[in-house]
């Protein structure tokens, strides 16, 4: 059995993560384990975690199972523990989307198949945009409301400035 599960504390947001396909969501302000537990899970196969490494990593390391995959795209602010993850034999990775481009790496065209892939998916419905807000003219006033909107940490989905001003 596959399903998905996902974080998230307020009701927007919790219909928001339901409407994009998640099966579970566990508030990220409370206990993540006991949640986890409650709904029938000792072990979680893989996290993608995507907000606060430091303020979930023993969790998330008590969460994933034996040989289970956790990636991050965000960044550590103080050490964190890698040990934890030894006696499970479990995986830690970052991503980022610029690392083959950054370094000019040799499979730098897989990223090229990976967009249009992408693409190919939301044009048939198989995948959801997340954008929920956009602002145009791509200007200083927008680029300024847009990071006012994420840096608030209530921003659900994705906020999009396009179009350079004339």
């Amino acid at each position: 059995m596959c399903s998905t599960s996902a974080t998230a504390s307020r009701p927007d947001s919790i219909k928001w993560t339901q409407d994009h396909g998640t099966d579970y969501v566990v508030n990220h302000r409370e206990d993540l384990v006991k949640q986890v537990r409650k709904l029938g899970y000792k072990y979680v196969d893989y996290i993608l975690e995507l907000k606060d490494l430091d303020g979930h990593w023993k969790e998330m390391c008590e969460l994933i199972k034996p040989e289970g995959h956790i990636v991050s795209i965000t960044e550590n602010h103080r050490p964190i523990n890698l040990r934890l993850l030894t006696k499970k034999k479990a995986h830690f990775s970052w991503e980022w989307m610029y690392t083959k481009s950054y370094y000019q790496t040799e499979d730098m065209i897989s990223q090229h198949d990976i967009l249009n892939k992408i693409a190919q998916m939301l044009d048939n419905g198989k995948l959801k945009c997340t954008m929920t807000k956009s602002l145009e003219p791509l200007n200083a006033i927008n680029l300024r409301k847009a990071h006012k909107l994420v840096e608030s940490g209530h921003m659900t989905g994705k906020v999009v400035v396009y179009d350079w001003e004339n």
